[in-house]
């Protein structure tokens, strides 16, 4: 598996990604994730559907935290592959990406 990671680094990045958004409870505590689900990850952007405003304030607060720890279980394997987080109402995306794609 290392050899074809090495030999694929997009792979590895997809790998390392999925390691970090494991860690999500984890990194927020159960109270928090019964209030939010990751969504996706895209360009190093994780991007979490947050079912209320105050939980989405709580979030922001100790974003830096939550990265560090999203971040800790691929540490020493180059930089750290979730760079920032989006909280964001549950469903607006998939409505932003819904109305794009019909126009």
């Amino acid at each position: 598996l290392d050899s074809i990671l090495r030999h694929n680094p997009e792979l590895q990045t997809r790998v390392r990604e999925s390691k970090s958004v494991s860690q999500w409870e984890a990194a927020v505590g159960p109270q928090i994730a019964k209030h939010s689900r990751v969504f996706k990850v895209e360009n190093g952007v994780l991007f979490v559907e947050v079912d209320h405003p105050a939980w989405r304030s709580e979030l922001h607060h100790r974003k830096l935290q939550i990265l560090e720890r999203l971040n800790a279980v691929n540490e020493g394997e180059g930089t750290a592959v979730i760079q920032d987080l989006f909280f964001m109402e549950p469903g607006s995306e998939r409505l932003k990406e819904t109305s794009s794609n019909e126009g």
